[in-house]
């Protein structure tokens, strides 16, 4: 008898036809294991290559708060609110402001010459807070502000506006001293 040949009725799984199968050599199986060990080294890579790409960073939930007077931002300033992560700007167009966090992945910007930087990524902003260059993708928002009666300055937070930069700000009928 062959013995490559298992004749048929001695085992319902083979037929006689059948060649029976040689186990795979070691160094078929290191070959096999070196490349799915490659790629998952590159999906890994490609996985981490996407969240760099994404930002992620959302402002918190929405918020309305006062955050000074008219007068506490002097005229063609740029002033920082550490406390509350924003810029409020004045010229003679209006007052606004804006997010002074990165939004690709909510670092605290740094002032330059020409505008913003982040310093986690270097993503760089110009001085209205459009984008100059990546990682961010999102220019920063600017949110609406308005003057109430007693005099007060409100931000909404939740209210990111379309508009880049300072708006007039609609004085109330009677501002309070």
């Amino acid at each position: 008898m062959n013995p490559s040949r298992v004749p048929k009725e001695e085992s319902p799984f083979s037929t006689p036809d059948e060649p029976v199968e040689e186990a795979a050599s070691r160094r078929d199986f290191l070959a096999r294991a070196g490349h799915a060990a490659a790629g998952l080294c590159a999906l890994f890579f490609a996985a981490g290559a996407v969240r760099f790409a994404v930002p992620d960073f959302e402002e918190g939930p929405p918020r309305k708060f006062p955050f000074g007077r008219l007068a506490d931002f002097g005229m063609n300033t740029l002033s920082w609110l550490r406390d509350r992560d924003l810029f409020v700007l004045r010229t003679p167009a209006g007052l606004g402001a804006f997010s002074s966090r990165c939004t690709h992945l909510g670092c605290t910007l740094r002032r330059t010459a020409e505008g913003f930087v982040c310093p986690c990524h270097g993503a760089r902003y110009g001085a209205l807070g459009e984008i100059v260059s990546g990682p961010a993708r999102r220019p920063l928002p600017w949110y609406s502000v308005w003057l109430e009666r007693d005099g007060r300055l409100w931000v909404d937070l939740g209210k990111p506006l379309d508009t880049v930069g300072p708006i007039a700000i609609v004085l109330p009928d009677k501002v309070e001293g």
